[in-house]
């Protein structure tokens, strides 16, 4: 990371996946950019080895976004030579599946049924009654630590170890007051996670989220995959709980509970307060699932993971939202990892231009 400069064109708070993609967005549109991060890239809420991509949303026009998204990935691909989007589909249980099928055939995703051989194929662990199954066979699992690390020597220079205490309008522009000095600039997205709602609301930009706690495990398989293996989706309760997964490579892959904890207290905070969420029993209910719904996964986990999540409240929890006043333009969401590079083409548009944003921004009424 480096030197804080005295000027950019639009500085960017937060280098998690959407921080770090608007950054290079920026970068190659030929802006002058400073993306600041108080910790290592990804360090928060885009932490982890892998995220699980998928078409499926409650919205529509989210699953469009999705389908911009997966070519969005493919083109980062093709600049950097590192592959970021394995291509092994996702299995979907407790799935509505006649109108979820037509939904994603409607955005060009050909989903169909698969039966017990098929899934046993592609997800070796799973268990055998588990089934029928949707198959999204354009999904998988995202590289999320490989994603990180490419945007961020995209970055390079432009990114600033530095921790931003307030953000101010400053005659035609807007000033950032920070841990290595003051930052002038033209625009100001703030990408900062639970802490953009700090940083936004003396200047008026008021976001409701909720803040809970996510937890999930890494078990190794008993038998090491020969592809990709698929991310999944258990919304049945047939095994006990509602649950996702995603692999880590091909011998490990990492399961996690739809809610984990309720709601924090406090509920502003910006990281995991210590001892916020008991995970206990979460842990216990999560290898009760595993050893249910996939028995070729040993139940002894080798790995885990808590971070804290930040749904825009509402019934959405794949809502997103950008908010503008001033100058700053302040944006919040949940499960955004799979949009990342589409998002940050999305964002540096707002921050550049003077129209509307793409009314998928829009905040949530």
């Amino acid at each position: 990371m480096s030197a804080l400069p005295e000027a950019v064109d639009v500085a960017v708070v937060g280098a998690g996946i959407v921080g770090l993609a608007a950054a290079d967005a920026l970068i190659r549109r030929g802006a002058r950019v400073a993306c600041l991060d108080a910790g290592a890239p990804g360090h928060a809420q885009s932490a982890g080895y892998a995220r699980g991509f998928r078409h499926l949303h409650a919205n529509p026009a989210l699953m469009r976004l999705a389908i911009e998204s997966r070519a969005a990935w493919r083109a980062l691909e093709a600049r950097t030579g590192a592959e970021l989007l394995e291509r092994g589909g996702m299995l979907r249980l407790g799935a509505d599946v006649e109108p979820e099928i037509a939904a994603l055939r409607v955005v060009g995703v050909e989903a169909r049924v698969v039966g017990a051989d098929e899934a046993a194929a592609r997800l070796p662990a799973l268990a055998p009654e588990a089934g029928p199954l949707l198959l999204d066979p354009d999904a998988g699992a995202v590289h999320a630590a490989a994603a990180i690390h490419t945007l961020a020597a995209l970055a390079g220079d432009r990114l600033v170890r530095a921790r931003v205490r307030a953000i101010e309008p400053a005659g035609d522009g807007v000033r950032l007051r920070t841990s290595a000095g003051d930052l002038r600039c033209a625009r100001c997205l703030v990408c900062a996670g639970a802490g953009t709602e700090r940083l936004v609301a003396p200047l008026g930009i008021t976001i409701a989220r909720e803040r809970r706690a996510a937890f999930r495990l890494t078990f190794r398989a008993s038998i090491a995959a020969a592809g990709p293996l698929p991310v999944w989706s258990d919304r049945s309760e047939r095994f006990g709980a509602q649950a996702y997964g995603t692999p880590e490579g091909r011998d490990r892959y990492a399961i996690g509970l739809i809610a984990t904890t309720p709601p924090l207290d406090p509920a502003d905070a910006e990281a995991l307060p210590a001892a916020a969420a008991d995970v206990r029993a979460a842990r216990r209910r999560l290898i009760a699932y595993v050893r249910a719904a996939l028995p070729g996964l040993d139940p002894a986990p080798v790995d885990g993971m808590l971070r804290m999540i930040a749904p825009l409240r509402g019934p959405d929890e794949d809502a997103i939202g950008l908010w503008r006043r001033d100058g700053v333009l302040a944006f919040a969401g949940h499960n955004l990892f799979k949009h990342g590079p589409r998002l940050g083409e999305l964002l540096a548009d707002a921050a550049l231009g003077d129209g509307p944003p793409d009314p998928r921004l829009r905040p949530p009424a």
